[in-house]
C-alpha cells in the first residue's frame, strides 16, 4: 500500500523517461513528463532498436499487462547472429546463438523506435506535457523542486528526474562537471528500403543478424536488416493513441564510422550536407566489393546524417538528493554495442522500484534514491567502458601487415568449432 504519494517530474519523454512514467503510474504515484517536442510525431525517431533481455525485463516490470502484450507481439525476434567481414566480403568471424526455446520475457527483440514510443505514450494521456523546454530548477525550503520552462511556466514536484538525453540541461545544472566528451569519431549513413534487389546485393550473413565490415583502413561499416513482424499492423490497431501511426517500412541500415579527420569532416558535423556525406561514403568504399559499392549508392543523400559520437566519464559519487538522472543524461555511450537504450530502460525499472519502496514507507526517500544511483553508476559505466572499447576495436586498425595477421587469427578462431568436430569424429 502506498503510504506517501510523491509527485515526480520527469524531464524528457524518450524511452527511459516514458518507461519510468508507466511504472510509476502503475504504482499509483503522481507523475508528469515534460517533453520539449511539440507532439509525438514532431521529429523522426531514428532507426529501429534492439531490446535485449535486460531491456525486455524492464519493460515487463513497468508496462501494464495490455501494453506489454502489444510490445511482445509488435517487437519481432532479433536475429542473434553477428558476423565480421572484410571489405571484400570474406568472413573473419561469426557468432550464432542457437540456444533453446525463446524466453517469454527476457529475450532479444527488435522494434521500431516510432512504435515503441507510441506504446510507451499509450495510456499516459495528459501526464505527458509537450512543448515544454526545460530551462532550470530551484529547490524550495520544503524539499520541493520547481522546474522552470522556456515558455515561462513552472512545475513543482517532490522529485525531479533528468531523462533529457546527452545534452541534458538538468545534468548541466545538477552535475556540471559530468558533461560527455567527444570521441573524435563520427558515424555517417542512412537507410536503404528493403527491396528484392537490396536483398540480392546484401551479404548472406545479414539473414543471421547484424554485420560489421572491417577494412584495412581505420573505419568500419555496420549493416542490419530491420523488418516488421507480420502481426504488427493488426496489433497496432489496438493502440489507443491520438496520433496516426507513422509509416515505417522495412529497410537496411548502412552506417560508416571513423574519426572525423579520416572522413575529412570538420566544424559542425551535424550540419554537413547530405550531398557531401554521400561523396565521403563513395570515397570510403571505392575499393570495396562491388556489392557494397552498389548498396552505398542506394543510400538517399537527402536522408543521410552525420552524428558526432560522444561518451560520458564516470563522475565521483554525489550526495543523494531530490534530483536524479537516468539514461543518456548521465551515462551517454557510443553506439558500438547497441545497448544504450537498454541501460536506460534498466535505469527506469530500478528507479521505479526504489521510489515505490520509499512511497510504501519501506525506506527513506533519499536512501532509496541513493541505492538507485549507486547501482546505476556501477552497471551503467561498465557499459560505457565496454561500448568505448568496442568502438576503438573496430576503427583503430591500420593499413599495415599487422592487420593481415589479425585477419588470419580471426579466421582461425572462427574455424575452431569445425576443427573440434573434425577431430572428435576421427
Amino acid at each position: 500500500m502506498i503510504k506517501a504519494i510523491f509527485g515526480v517530474a520527469i524531464i524528457g519523454g524518450g524511452v527511459g523517461g516514458l518507461c519510468l512514467a508507466q511504472g510509476l503510474k502503475q504504482a499509483g504515484m503522481n507523475v508528469a513528463v515534460y517533453e520539449r517536442d511539440e507532439s509525438p510525431s514532431a521529429r523522426p525517431q531514428g532507426f529501429r532498436i534492439h531490446i535485449d533481455p535486460e531491456g525486455s525485463k524492464a519493460l515487463h516490470q513497468c508496462l501494464p499487462a495490455d501494453l506489454w502484450n502489444i510490445f511482445d507481439l509488435t517487437g519481432g525476434d532479433f536475429a542473434q547472429g553477428f558476423t565480421v567481414l572484410t571489405e571484400q566480403l570474406d568472413e573473419l568471424l561469426s557468432f550464432r546463438n542457437e540456444g533453446g526455446p525463446p524466453e517469454p520475457i527476457a529475450r532479444h527483440r527488435a522494434i521500431s523506435r516510432i512504435r515503441l514510443r507510441q506504446i510507451l505514450l499509450s495510456g499516459l494521456g495528459d501526464s505527458v506535457k509537450f512543448g515544454k523546454r526545460f530551462v532550470r530548477y530551484e529547490e524550495t525550503s520544503h524539499h520541493r523542486i520547481v522546474a522552470h520552462f522556456e515558455d515561462g511556466s513552472t512545475a513543482e514536484a517532490s522529485i525531479l528526474v533528468g531523462a533529457d538525453g546527452v545534452n541534458s540541461p538538468v545534468r548541466k545544472q545538477f552535475l556540471p562537471h559530468a558533461d560527455p566528451i567527444h570521441t573524435t569519431v563520427a558515424a555517417i549513413g542512412g537507410k536503404i528500403p528493403l527491396t528484392d534487389g537490396v536483398l540480392a546485393l546484401a551479404p548472406d550473413r545479414l539473414l543471421d543478424g547484424p554485420v560489421m565490415v572491417i577494412p584495412p583502413d581505420p573505419c568500419s561499416l555496420f549493416m542490419a536488416f530491420w523488418k516488421q513482424p507480420r502481426e504488427s499492423a493488426e496489433v497496432l490497431r489496438r493502440l489507443q493513441i491520438e496520433e496516426e501511426l507513422i509509416d515505417d517500412p522495412d529497410y537496411l541500415t548502412f552506417g560508416l564510422g571513423a574519426t572525423a579527420d579520416h572522413l575529412g569532416l570538420s566544424g559542425d558535423l551535424r550540419a554537413t550536407p547530405g550531398s557531401e556525406l554521400k561523396k565521403i561514403l563513395r570515397r570510403s568504399v571505392a575499393h570495396w566489393n562491388p556489392r557494397l559499392r552498389k548498396l552505398a549508392e542506394m543510400v538517399d543523400e537527402k536522408e543521410m546524417t552525420c552524428i558526432p559520437i560522444r561518451t560520458s566519464h564516470a563522475p565521483e559519487p554525489w550526495k543523494p538528493s531530490h534530483i536524479t538522472l537516468l539514461g543518456d543524461a548521465i551515462h551517454s555511450m557510443t553506439p558500438y554495442r547497441g545497448i544504450g537504450a537498454n541501460v536506460a530502460l534498466r535505469d527506469a525499472a530500478l528507479l521505479c522500484a526504489k521510489l515505490t519502496e520509499a512511497a510504501k514507507g519501506q525506506q527513506p526517500l533519499l536512501e532509496a534514491i541513493g541505492e538507485y544511483e549507486t547501482s546505476m553508476r556501477k552497471y551503467a559505466f561498465e557499459a560505457v567502458a565496454s561500448s568505448l572499447k568496442a568502438m576503438h576495436q573496430t576503427i583503430s586498425q591500420k593499413k599495415n601487415p599487422g592487420f593481415q595477421l589479425v585477419k588470419t587469427a580471426m579466421r582461425v578462431v572462427n574455424r575452431l568449432p569445425a576443427l573440434k568436430r573434425r577431430f572428435a569424429a576421427a
